[in-house]
């Protein structure tokens, strides 16, 4: 593991003592292997204690190794919060213990990427290095995003070097979350449920003061799996992409309404609308473009939270190289 790992006075390698405050927090909905493997990684690459990893079961599933569950921290959800819920629950959790620094979030789906493996210790030395100019730091995102001037339409930023770079959003990826932000109150909204409820929250971090920086060393090494086509590649095989899940589109739609009511200009809405008509226009299926219409409409009427017409059916495929498909929808 990168950074050494000599002894320090009280006999505990320094590698060890370098990650002591983190925890890492994995949520999961009806994806074991996937989540397994990114817990895997965390002891086997990251070098994190079993102690140091929670598992938010949202609702169903779990991972896929009886043995590896039992070493773990394990939390089940009562029932599928969505993203935005399990990932609040995973914050407070953590944060609950004094001692931990920062926050860890990974999606069960993010060792599908080309992250660096191991990065935890290296992205917190990293960060010290960094924090004299960054005293507001929130968080640290693996690939990130920024609005462009057309209502919330966002693209990717890749830093030029593997420094730090701010940035306006991000997907959850694998974030490292600075706990005074939890300790702040800011926390993702499960109104939201799925659907840009990762970009509500770093909005709400910025407009309380904090920044969001992306990891210029990860963002340039995932680049090319951040564009449709890359990002497609990179999961087909693994799990069901975009084009098998035309629930997706139903919360984009109502979700980014709300997004420009939290945090846009009055320009926002007709770039909304033009986008949206735009996505209908290029829908894959009619069940796409059935779901963003719903999405509009609801948007229009201020529903939020989950709506059981439109969900996840199969999480991941059975074996790698397996059919895409998506059996009826059962929550997201």
């Amino acid at each position: 593991m990168s950074g050494g790992t000599s002894a320090g006075a009280a006999g505990v390698p320094a590698a060890e003592r370098a990650l002591a405050g983190v925890t890492a927090v994995v949520l999961t909905y009806r994806r074991p292997r996937l989540a397994g493997d990114v817990v895997r990684s965390l002891l086997a690459d990251e070098g994190l204690r079993p102690e140091q990893v929670l598992v938010v079961v949202n609702g169903e599933g779990g991972l896929d190794d009886p043995a590896l569950e039992a070493s773990v921290r394990v939390v089940r959800l009562p029932d599928n919060t969505g993203p935005a819920g399990g990932f609040r629950a995973g914050l407070e959790l953590a944060t609950a213990d004094p001692g931990c620094r920062w926050v860890y979030l990974c999606e069960d789906d993010v060792g599908l990427f080309d992250l660096p493996r191991p990065r935890l210790e290296r992205l917190l030395g990293r960060i010290t290095g960094a924090a004299p100019a960054h005293p507001g730091l929130g968080a640290v995102v693996a690939y990130g995003r920024s609005f462009v001037g057309r209502g919330a339409h966002t693209v990717n930023v890749v830093p030029e070097s593997d420094g730090f770079a701010p940035v306006d959003v991000a997907c959850w990826g694998a974030t490292l979350v600075d706990r005074r932000v939890v300790d702040s109150g800011v926390l993702p909204d499960p109104d939201l449920f799925f659907g840009v409820e990762d970009f509500d929250f770093f909005c709400a971090m910025r407009e309380a003061g904090w920044d969001v920086l992306v990891d210029g060393e990860a963002a340039r090494a995932v680049a090319g799996q951040q564009t449709t086509d890359g990002r497609d590649a990179a999961i087909r095989d693994a799990r069901p992409n975009d084009a098998a899940e035309p629930w997706r589109s139903y919360y984009h739609a109502r979700n980014s309404l709300e997004l420009t009511r939290r945090y846009g200009r009055r320009s926002w809405y007709g770039w909304y609308l033009a986008h949206t008509a735009r996505q209908a226009q290029v829908a894959r299926s009619g069940a796409e473009r059935s779901a963003i219409a719903h999405g509009v409409w609801d948007g229009l009427r201020g529903r939020l939270g989950r709506n059981p017409a439109y969900g996840r059916g199969r999480g991941e495929h059975d074996a790698p190289g397996g059919p895409v498909g998506d059996p009826p929808a059962g929550g997201s």
